[in-house]
């Protein structure tokens, strides 16, 4: 099946993996997160804890890293 060759190939990273990845700190993550910075293709959260997928890291990054407008806490981006 499909879904079980990609599932084999995708790497889950931590908010510190990711921190560490970038060169940021893990506040730094958190505060991107919480102001709705990231783009939603690279993160899911398990409960309130994110989980970052490896390679769409890697392709935002590559990309230019472009953050969100920052945005109130409970405000929707447009």
């Amino acid at each position: 099946m499909e879904t079980e060759k990609i599932n084999k190939n995708l790497e889950l990273l931590t908010c510190a993996e990711v921190a560490e990845m970038l060169k940021v700190q893990i506040s730094t993550i958190y505060s991107w997160i919480s102001y709705g910075q990231l783009p939603c293709d690279i993160y899911r959260k398990l409960g309130r804890k994110p989980i970052f997928i490896k390679d769409e890291v890697i392709k935002w990054f590559m990309a230019g890293a472009k953050l969100k407008k920052r945005q109130k806490k409970g405000e929707k981006n447009e």
